[in-house]
């Protein structure tokens, strides 16, 4: 190989890589790219959830009447309304009852052609709402009230004691679970635990709906009226779940 093919060859090697340099196309940078100096922040979501035995339980009642008195309608369900809340009071602090409605409306006629609606009759309504403390009590309570007023149907449910403490448990596990993503990312950039700072957290808190249980209210009152067996509930389970998300700051 002449001298001047030899020069020719090196000067385009040169060339070539000077231009490489120029692209990026370094190793470094192909391996890896860096985290900025100030630090990369991302929002980390945790979760945690735990199932737990519904304890309480809300029951609702109501009775309805019509006459063509508004007061003889009103004494009727006020009666059997009354006759409810003394049926409940056997059960002590472990019911709590309350009126949820009570109200009374006209009934209009249907005019002919011509002719103007009058009132024909009166309804009046009274509904209660029957929290019960010990889930075992349920079938007893729509027994009891069930004598005098037609049973709508029950909703169970986590007390707040008890949803109170566990959510107080599923947060640290959700915080953990948020952080543990927040290492794995940082990790997947070439970094490690030590790079990872918490800057803010947010909680919010969810709960599956609980089962519910509905009953013809003239079987309940059958059953009342012959002393049969109370009917059987099942109060079943619900979820709680809890998410956490971190605001971090991933820093080289």
């Amino acid at each position: 190989m002449s001298p001047k093919s030899a020069a020719t060859r090196m000067i385009l090697a040169a060339a070539l890589s000077t231009g490489a340099l120029a692209l990026g196309f370094s190793d470094a940078a192909i391996a890896m790219s860096r985290v900025a100096e100030a630090g990369l922040v991302m929002n980390v979501v945790g979760e945690a959830s735990k199932t737990l035995p519904n304890d309480e339980a809300s029951l609702t009642f109501s009775i309805e009447a019509q006459t063509k008195d508004s007061a003889a309608a009103t004494e009727e369900v006020v009666k059997a309304g009354n006759a409810a809340i003394e049926a409940l009071k056997v059960f002590g602090d472990k019911v709590d009852v309350r009126t949820t409605d009570f109200s009374t409306w006209p009934v209009m006629t249907k005019a002919k052609e011509g002719e103007v609606s009058q009132i024909g009759a009166w309804s009046a309504r009274q509904s209660i709402r029957v929290t019960v403390r010990d889930i075992a009590l349920s079938s007893r309570v729509m027994e009891a009230a069930g004598k005098t007023m037609k049973f709508d149907g029950v909703s169970f449910s986590v007390s707040r004691p008890v949803r109170q403490a566990a959510t107080d448990a599923l947060l640290s596990e959700a915080i953990r679970n948020a952080s543990d993503r927040a290492v794995i990312a940082a990790k997947s950039l070439g970094l490690g635990e030590k790079n990872v700072r918490i800057e803010g957290i947010q909680v919010s808190g969810a709960s599956g709906p609980g089962p519910r249980y509905y009953a013809q209210p003239q079987v309940l009152m059958a059953r009342a009226s012959m002393n049969d067996v109370a009917p059987v509930v099942s109060s079943g389970t619900a979820d709680v779940a809890l998410t956490v998300t971190l605001t971090v700051r991933i820093t080289p």
